[in-house]
Formats: structure tokens, C-alpha cells, sequence
């Protein structure tokens, strides 16, 4: 499928050699993410640890997603690259899904120490649930990313936005501590993010949700996820900057 191939190919490019010639973006992608989970294996021992390593699992692949809104901005009012593109046959599913597969590549070694981590300790990570959830937070992280960014018009905020973001995203959503710290668990699922986390932390035993509240969550996780892609491809301006 053509959209596929030109996904592979722009993620090889910006993803593949851009990370081995700029390791020093593979170690800034992983700097907040393990900040908390030190702080959390320090005051919380081993739950601690769990806790820290699932959210952090869940918080890089977000903030990878979200990190779109500064890279496809640069391209497109940096460099032109985007305005190059446009006048090949490439479509936007293609490029903003190849610019998502670009930033998972610089978080794959942060992703591979986590989960082999996880497993050392103990816990089961890849279960269908969890494998369901990180997938459908990355779409909805990456559409939403890519979306933003064709919306802005100086480079100045292409930088900060992706910041806020990615602290509402973590810190405003039970990435980190369960969802029933909310006054109603329900209101954790609003945020892809929370959305992930409870189906992650049920399935990996770190908290036991109801039945209702995972249906839930599925379900919500899988409109978010629809969401970002129709955003993507409906009203993500592609030709315009």
C-alpha cells in the first residue's frame, strides 16, 4: 500500500539516520519520563518502580505523538520540507504517519530498557490489552500532534505547545497514580493518556479497575483514536502553511 511505503520510507530517513547520527536526541527524548520514575522508585520501592516504568511506557509514546506539533511545524515553515513533499506524490496520512514512526524510532531504546525492566520484575506488560492500548494512544497522540501543528503560524510556538501538552497529558490524566484519585474514575478516560493507563495498569496488576470502567475506557480510547485520524486526514492543512 502506497501510504504504508511512504510512511517506511520517510521514517527511515527522519527516524533511522536521523537517531543514529543524533544519539543525543535518543537520551533527550528519555530525560523526564526517567526523572519520575527515580523519584518514584526512590519513595515508592518496588510499586513504586512498577509504577514509574508503566507510566513512563505510556508518557514516551504520547509525548512522541505530541512532539509531532514541533517537528512537522519545522518542516513546514523551517526548511520547506513539507511544501517539497506536496509537490511529489505523497499524501499526508503518509508523511504525518512517517513523522510518527520517526519519533517511536528515537524512543525505542528508551522503550526497550523499560519493558525489559518490567519483565525483571515481574510484570506481564505485553498483553493484548495493553498492546491494544499503547497502539491506539499512539494514533490518537500522533493526529492530534500532527493536526496542531499545521494550525501554526510561527515557529516560536511550536516549541511550547508540545511542553504544555505533554504535562496535561501526564499529570492531568492518572498516568502516574490511579484513576481513583478523580472524584469519579470515569473522569481519567477524558485524555487518551488516562484512557491507556487504566486499561494498562488493570492488565499488568498494578490496579484493579470494574468491569464497566475498562469497557469504558476501550471505548473512549477508540474514538480518541478514530478522532485523531479524522483530524488528520479531514482538516490538517497540507498545501497551505
Amino acid at each position: 500500500m502506497k501510504i504504508i511505503r511512504d510512511a517506511l520510507i520517510i521514517a527511515w530517513i527522519n527516524g533511522w539516520i536521523a537517531a543514529t547520527r543524533g544519539w543525543i536526541w535518543v537520551v533527550a527524548s528519555s530525560v523526564s519520563p526517567v526523572s519520575f520514575l527515580i523519584i518514584l522508585a526512590i519513595y515508592g520501592g518496588l510499586d513504586g518502580l512498577k509504577w514509574g516504568l508503566v507510566g513512563g511506557f505510556i508518557w514516551t509514546i504520547a509525548s512522541n505523538g505530541i512532539s509531532l506539533i514541533g517537528d512537522a511545524t519545522y518542516y513546514r515553515l523551517g526548511i520547506k520540507y513539507q511544501s517539497m513533499l506536496t509537490a511529489a506524490p505523497v499524501s499526508p496520512a503518509g508523511y504525518a504517519l512517517g513523522l510518527a514512526l520517526s519519533s517511536f524510532i528515537f524512543a525505542l531504546p528508551t522503550l526497550g530498557v523499560y519493558l525489559a525492566i518490567l519483565l525483571w520484575v515481574g510484570v506481564q506488560f505485553l498483553t493484548p490489552l495493553a498492546l491494544y492500548a499503547l497502539s491506539a494512544l499512539w494514533l490518537a497522540s500522533a493526529g492530534i500532534g500532527f493536526t496542531l501543528s499545521s494550525f501554526i503560524k510561527h515557529m516560536r510556538y511550536a516549541w511550547a505547545l508540545p511542553q504544555i501538552l505533554s504535562a496535561v497529558f501526564t499529570v492531568g490524566a492518572p498516568v502516574y497514580y490511579p484513576a481513583t484519585a478523580f472524584p469519579t474514575p470515569y473522569l481519567g478516560v477524558l485524555l487518551p493518556t488516562g484512557a491507556s493507563a487504566v486499561l494498562i495498569q488493570h492488565s499488568t496488576g498494578l490496579h484493579p479497575y470494574p468491569q464497566t470502567l475498562l469497557i469504558t475506557a476501550a471505548a473512549a480510547l477508540a474514538l480518541q483514536s478514530v478522532a485523531g485520524l479524522y483530524f488528520l486526514f479531514k482538516l490538517a492543512r497540507w498545501r497551505h502553511p
